[in-house]
């Protein structure tokens, strides 16, 4: 029989629920002159939603925010997909929407759900996460980031046997440098991984990712985030997580210590993974 819930244990899970809950855009698909193409448009009145929203996301440790502003929003859309996918169209649309070229392949969720996602896809996936970390948008200063990594926003190409990243609304926080940053990319999809994927397949999912992910400092980063969640921030791991159960989380992070420690240099003594503490 499982134990009953806690009053704080009730209330992060209502809030993971009510996150997962929020769409803030909507997408449809349109073909123009043989092309087929995304039309992303913000919805009314959801600036309010997403400033309430990162006020939830600074108290949850998440390090990332979302724009409430339509215009940023657009920049940060635009200027990513251009970077990652030259040659393919984005531009704006209207006042509140952007249209973005459909790129070729199946987004990975599916091909979970399908049984198809294989540990090759995944090396696949990790190659262009890898790919995208080492590039730069025009004028900024630092390597690029997602913000939001998950099965979802990951596309597979059969024929090309690549990868695609899509879908660059969140933007991680300005004060964290490059390794920290892409090092959560990485949670957030192991995570979702987790969440969707049972436990023998998730390590064979996530061993062949962590297997084509080179960059060493990004995987020490990785390691540092392997610790129980505490208060918010507990609340925003179950909806990353697809609401798994505190012992299954445990055991995933210990899992995940494990398979990217032996990849590390000598010396370097990550922490260990007790228990989750008290909501």
């Amino acid at each position: 029989m499982s134990r009953a819930r806690s009053l704080p244990e009730c209330w992060n899970h209502g809030l993971a629920l009510a996150m997962d809950a929020v769409r803030i855009n909507t997408v449809s698909l349109e073909v123009r002159r043989g092309v087929s193409l995304w039309h992303k448009q913000r919805r009314l009145g959801m600036g309010a939603v997403i400033a309430v929203g990162n006020v939830f996301l600074h108290l949850s440790r998440s390090r990332i925010r979302m724009h409430p502003s339509v215009s940023r929003w657009r920049g940060r859309e635009l200027a990513s997909f251009a970077l990652l996918h030259p040659g393919r169209l984005a531009e704006p649309c209207g006042g509140r929407a952007v249209v973005l070229e459909a790129l070729p392949g199946e987004r990975l969720d599916r091909l979970l759900q399908q049984g198809r996602l294989t540990p090759n896809i995944m090396e696949a996936a990790a190659r262009e996460l890898h790919r995208a970390h080492g590039l730069t948008l025009p004028g900024a200063s630092r390597a690029w980031s997602h913000g939001d990594v998950h099965l979802k926003n990951l596309l597979y190409d059969e024929v090309k046997q690549r990868a695609w990243l899509i879908d660059f609304e969140t933007e991680h926080d300005t004060s964290l440098d490059a390794s920290e940053r892409h090092a959560d990319d990485l949670l957030v999809l192991l995570l979702d991984l987790r969440g969707r994927a049972p436990l023998e397949q998730a390590r064979s999912l996530a061993e062949a990712f962590l297997r084509a992910y080179p960059e060493q400092t990004v995987r020490r980063e990785l390691t540092s985030r392997l610790c129980p969640p505490r208060g918010l921030e507990r609340a925003l791991w179950k909806s990353r997580s697809h609401h798994l159960p505190d012992e299954a989380l445990i055991d995933w992070l210990e899992y995940l210590q494990a398979a990217v420690e032996p990849r590390l240099k000598k010396g370097h003594v990550p922490g260990k993974v007790v228990s989750l503490p008290p909501a």
